[in-house]
């Protein structure tokens, strides 16, 4: 057995740091949009839900992406599964209430969600920096949903096709399921989640950082739609939102203490704990142990009890399987006996299917006792056989020797502090580290706890005591390792020198250089006199960074200019930007700028001033410039110092065409800066929506057959005009959003928004996928179809295992919001030419032998080029190459 120790910080758990990684790393970069299959209430007691996902590879190599069916083709397990679940926080403990079948992987679409992308040549691969997003439609979609049960999260691998085929309602089966009665539960905090597992990101040992979370709540009954909350919380582990969360919604509790336990040769699990003051001398001791990729699973939880301890409420959480896994959902039984209170069930060698804690679930287990917490050990028995039998994770007991005793007593169970002030008491505290700090004749830092600490920049950082009630000590370690030899510290003071913040007095201070991302151990304790025992007490540990510093504004760059809206003043400053553009007046070349938006709703005079005579309350407080520019580095369009009437202050005035966008630089004169306001008045501008997510090509969202809601208000043009598209003398589709389809079905596809958009819809469907190409890749583009009033149908040939591009937009400008359908009726849709597999009507070429080898590998009846009727094989692979080499048919 070892033990780990308790990692609360990002950094230390082996998660994602925004560094690219060695090898593929595939990451959640976002939970972008969820669907409910139950809106009109639910399904013998169940709620169906799935959640849309967005992937990134933040690695330095491509993740393989391919989604052949021949069993036989071990590169056809060579692509991604994707979990979903909900978690809940309730009555101080953190619980999983619903887990979905896994989606696996078809295509890798290269966006930009997380970073910029380089994109490969096909959708095989996700490269390094690129996104793929799955719609939440697509992820519900039940025929790409499989068993967890198949797959091994450690090593990455699973049967492809999956084995188990699922069962069950209609409505319900695969999906992510939640019971009634556990959603919306007044005070609950509720989340999703979801995690990638790909046999590559596994064998390059960066599967630690695959699941991330998100907040969500419920609208009302009968619906009981998910509304997304909050940001993507990327590569934390779900069991984090107890912390990040747990004294409220974005309140975090620094007394859920989270433990990293790496079984050896297999995955990690996650213990978090709480021990919370019921008043009346009694305890809780809530526990969540979360089991992220660890295919040995476990069998049995353990917490020591001191004699004598009176337990009581003893309680057990799991979460079911359903649609067809093999597992049983039976409770673990709860025993107290030689002062160790066990949850268990049954054995690997009882049932290979019990229900073990497996990989990507959360088991909740809480009791109440009468001694106070204190750090030590919980014991996790593995299901599987294998070495070790079991591990231990530091986390929090109730005391061995009944006394309350600081969380952190030991250095393995150090606690998170960042910038600033954090209450500390070593009332009871232990000695824990080694030989340190010689002064006033006393070598040792007596009673002492432990803290990490993560810099977030380079630079000299100081950390005190001062303002505590006892004599302290203080001292600094490099690393996250726990110290075992004497005169190890960075750093360690007894009484603050003269000069720091504290001197004179019996507090302590230390400064150190720090290196940003690096992580430091702190150690807090007290001295002592002769055969005295060590001073404790209360008291605060201080933090400062001095050497941070500030960032710059949000705008300070004209790419990432705010907008404004007319009549709505903006207070800002230049103090900490940094110079990004340039003018011709005001000696303001050289000068730090912020940059602004606007666009007019009308054509009219408009005016831009920081002018604190038109502006009621104005801030401005130094000489500025203003300039307006036709693009961030291109034409400027007007400039102005000092206005009249204004003194040093500035205005300009022009001439404004409605729907154009003009981006406004505000700097100073000859380097000034300082405070401003601005306000734009004429031509009714307001800030306009965000885009939604799809609205490039390149951030496309893998859709599934349904229906989907969908907008293109605030949506930009993105895509090429086509000969194929002009309708009443425009060739355009403007203002569009773009989606991927991976087809299952070998048969006729229609694209509807027919009398389901509440504007003039127009669609095109490409073959393939990319974004490269579009002319020569265009199936089918439509406006107007007939019953259709000023929305449209398309319908296309498609093949089965084959990807098509989907754009959706509007006539001449046209944007609004609504359904779309997805819909495909099998049917023999194979190429009239064999040669001209993708039916582009060109001459025969490398796109063809992709197509071919794609039907070929899914053993598609279109690639049974030799017409011999069975399943397509070699003979067909040489009928197709002749064709193709003699150019056709």
């Amino acid at each position: 057995m070892r033990h780990l120790r308790a990692l609360v910080v990002v950094g230390l758990a082996g998660l994602a740091t925004g560094i690219a990684s060695g090898g593929p790393d595939v990451i959640v970069g976002d939970l972008p949009d969820v669907a409910n299959y139950t809106t009109s209430g639910p399904v013998s007691g169940m709620r169906a839900y799935a959640v849309g996902t967005t992937s990134c590879n933040i690695g330095d190599t491509p993740l393989t992406w391919i989604d052949c069916s021949n069993s036989n083709d071990p590169q056809c397990r060579n692509h991604p599964v994707i979990s979903q679940n909900m978690y809940r926080i309730i009555d101080g403990r953190f619980e999983q209430i619903g887990q979905a079948w896994l989606k696996h992987g078809f295509c890798a679409l290269q966006g930009t969600v997380c970073s910029a992308c380089t994109p490969g040549g096909n959708c095989d691969a996700l490269f390094p920096g690129c996104s793929d997003p799955y719609s939440a439609g697509l992820n519900g979609s039940q025929g790409g949903l499989g068993p967890k049960s198949e797959v091994n999260p450690s090593t990455g691998y699973f049967p492809y096709p999956f084995i188990n085929q699922g069962s069950g309602d209609a409505t319900l089966r695969k999906r992510l399921l939640v019971a009634e009665t556990d959603i919306d539960v007044a005070g609950a905090i509720y989340f999703v989640s979801s995690m990638y597992i790909q046999p590559e990101d596994a064998a390059f040992g960066n599967d630690n950082n695959n699941q991330s979370y998100r907040r969500i709540t419920f609208s009302a009954a009968p619906a009981r739609n998910l509304l997304l909350q909050d940001s993507t919380q990327r590569t934390k582990p779900a069991v984090f939102a107890w912390r990040d969360h747990g004294l409220g919604v974005g309140q975090p509790d620094p007394n859920v203490i989270l433990t990293s336990v790496d079984v050896p040769g297999d995955g990690r699990f996650w213990v978090a704990a709480k021990a919370r003051d019921l008043g009346a001398g009694q305890w809780r001791y809530s526990y969540a142990v979360q089991n992220l990729t660890s295919e040995r699973a476990g069998q049995a939880f353990s917490v020591p009890i001191p004699a004598g301890a009176n337990v009581t409420n003893i309680n057990f959480r799991d979460v079911d399987y359903h649609s067809g896994e093999p597992y049983t959902n039976t409770n673990w039984t709860s025993t107290l006996a030689g002062n160790v209170l066990t949850w268990q069930g049954q054995t690997f060698a009882q049932n290979a299917n019990a229900n073990a804690l497996r990989w990507d679930t959360v088991y909740t287990f809480w009791f109440d006792c009468n001694i106070p917490p204190a750090g030590g050990n919980a014991t996790l028995a593995l299901f599987k056989a294998g070495t070790p039998g079991s591990m231990t994770a530091a986390t929090v007991i109730p005391s061995p020797d009944g006394q309350l005793h600081p969380f952190n007593d030991a250095c393995l169970l150090a606690t998170q502090v960042g910038v600033g002030q954090t209450p500390f008491n070593t009332t009871n505290a232990t000695t824990d580290g080694p030989t340190e700090c010689l002064q006033s004749g006393y070598n040792q830092i007596g009673a002492d706890i432990w803290f990490t600490f993560t810099a977030v920049c380079n630079g000299s950082h100081t950390i005190h005591t001062c303002g505590s009630s006892f004599d302290t000590k203080i001292a600094v370690y490099a690393g996250s390792t726990c110290p075992t030899s004497a005169g190890t510290a960075l750093a360690c003071n007894d009484d603050a020198a003269a000069g720091s913040a504290c001197s004179g007095t019996l507090q302590s201070s230390v400064t150190f250089s720090a290196t940003q991302g690096s992580t430091y151990l702190i150690r807090v304790g007290g001295y002592a006199s002769g055969t005295n025992p060590p001073a404790m007490g209360a008291g605060t540990l201080t933090v400062v960074s001095p050497n941070c510093g500030p960032v710059p504004p949000s705008n300070d760059n004209c790419a990432n200019a705010d907008w404004v809206a007319a009549g709505t003043a903006v207070a800002s400053s230049t103090s900490l930007a940094t110079l990004d553009g340039t003018a011709t007046c005001g000696a303001s070349s050289g000068t730090p700028d912020v940059w602004f938006r606007y666009r007019p709703a009308s054509s009219a005079s408009v005016t831009v001033t920081t002018c604190n005579s038109s502006i009621p309350g104005g801030t401005t407080n130094y000489d500025t410039v203003l300039s307006l520019h036709s693009a961030c580095g291109g034409t400027q369009l007007a400039c102005n110092d000092d206005a009249s009437g204004c003194g040093l202050q500035s205005r300009i005035t022009y001439s404004m065409t409605a729907g154009t966008t003009y981006w406004i630089r505000v700097s100073g004169y000859s380097g000034s800066t300082g405070n401003f306001s601005l306000l734009v008045t004429g031509g009714g501008g307001v800030i306009p929506p965000t885009p939604p997510a799809n609205d490039d090509c390149a951030n496309r969202i893998g859709v599934g057959l349904g229906t989907h809601n969908f907008t293109t208000v605030a949506a930009t043009t993105d895509g090429p005009a086509h000969a194929a598209c002009n309708y009443f003398g425009n060739n355009q589709i403007t203002n569009d959003i773009w989606f991927n389809y991976p087809s299952l079905c070998t048969g006729v596809l229609t694209v509807t928004t027919c009398n389901t958009a509440g504007f003039d819809t127009k669609i095109a469907v490409y073959d393939g996928a990319g974004c490269t190409n579009l002319d020569s890749r265009l199936l089918s583009c439509v406006d107007d179809t007939s019953g259709c009033g000023t929305t449209t149908t398309v319908t296309v040939n498609v093949v089965s295992g084959q990807n098509y591009t989907i754009r959706l937009g509007g006539y001449n400008g046209a944007t609004g919001s609504g359904q779309w359908t997805l819909s495909c009726v099998p049917g023999s849709s194979c190429p009239p030419c064999v040669a001209d597999f993708n039916d582009s009507g060109g001459t025969p070429d490398d796109a063809d032998v992709t197509a071919f080898f794609e039907a070929w590998n899914n053993g598609d009846e279109c690639a049974d080029s030799n017409g011999s009727g069975g399943t397509p094989d070699d003979a067909d692979v040489t009928e197709f190459f002749t064709l193709w080499n003699n150019g056709g048919c």
